[in-house]
């Protein structure tokens, strides 16, 4: 399983970085510029183990896309709508009641704004990293467990921003008035990353998650199936009941062996992307004139 976090959807910037123009065709001249800014991700000493970063890891990354962009900040420092372009704000729009400063980042001041940026920004979607470029990790907290029944839980060599930290964290300090530097940004904690929330998992969730698979698996076995199909099902079955009891004997956390179900026989991974779909779609064609 690969830990794969993505960002906020619905905002649509004034200007298109995909289109053909690469800008808004109405208008007349263009505020905003799009650049090129090499960086650092700081990454954490062990990912969703210890998201502290005094071992100094990075990884030089290249973020595309506005040389600034604004947020839209409210009276608690916290960020409020969607980020906003140079070209949005040109507009002349009125800025919202509850928003007291339109906060702007630098996107090549310093590696923490370009990481906002990478993370908030209308970034050039044609050159952002391939993220099916790394390769499978298996986490320490997850052991082999009775051979390969329980698959290890793994996730990606190649961490990216929004991996690590949380958008949502993004803090103005003296809103209203705030300077250049008075933005930060905090990084999940593992328990955040692996459960949604910062809290651990218990065996009573386990149990829970198990009993609830369990359920979806009855009537699976049919009289007239063969019999290898109907052992593996049986297998299976088996190993989920066991499973709670032979994770504890292991040590395995629990926020782990939720992660290590068995898979169910026949059961085959979904394509990584389009590039693997053995069926594409037509390509959409205008309706005919009546």
């Amino acid at each position: 399983m690969r830990c794969r976090f993505r960002l906020l959807e619905g905002y649509k910037p004034s200007f298109f970085i995909n289109s053909a123009e690469g800008v808004n065709p109405n208008k007349s001249e263009m505020a905003t510029k799009i650049i090129s800014q090499g960086w650092q991700l700081s990454l954490p000493n062990d990912f969703l183990t210890d998201h502290s970063f005094s071992d100094g890891k990075q990884r030089d990354q290249t973020y595309d896309g506005p040389d600034k962009i604004f947020l839209q900040i409210n009276a608690e420092g916290k960020e409020v709508y969607g980020p906003l372009t140079e070209d949005d704000i040109a507009d002349g729009r009125p800025k919202p009641l509850d928003v007291v400063q339109w906060y702007e980042v630098d996107c090549a001041r310093s590696n923490l704004h370009t990481l906002i940026c990478q993370l908030r920004g209308p970034v050039v979607n044609e050159k952002e990293e391939d993220r099916g470029a790394g390769t499978d990790v298996n986490h320490a907290g997850s052991p082999v467990v009775d051979g390969d029944v329980y698959p290890q839980f793994t996730y990606s060599s190649t961490l990216f921003p929004d991996d690590i930290y949380n958008w949502e964290s993004i803090t103005v300090a003296n809103p209203g008035s705030a300077g250049p530097d008075d933005i930060s940004i905090q990084a999940f904690t593992p328990k955040e990353k692996m459960n949604g929330v910062d809290f651990d998992k218990t065996w009573d969730h386990v149990r829970e998650h198990r009993n609830k698979v369990l359920a979806n698996s009855d009537g699976q076995i049919a009289e007239d199936m063969p019999d290898s199909l109907k052992t593996q099902w049986k297998n299976y079955r088996q190993s989920l009941r066991d499973l709670p009891a032979k994770m504890q004997a292991a040590g395995v956390h629990p926020n782990f062996a939720d992660m290590m179900f068995p898979m169910e026989p026949n059961f085959t991974n979904p394509p990584d992307g389009p590039e693997d779909e053995t069926v594409t779609a037509e390509s959409w064609k205008p309706p005919t004139a009546m």
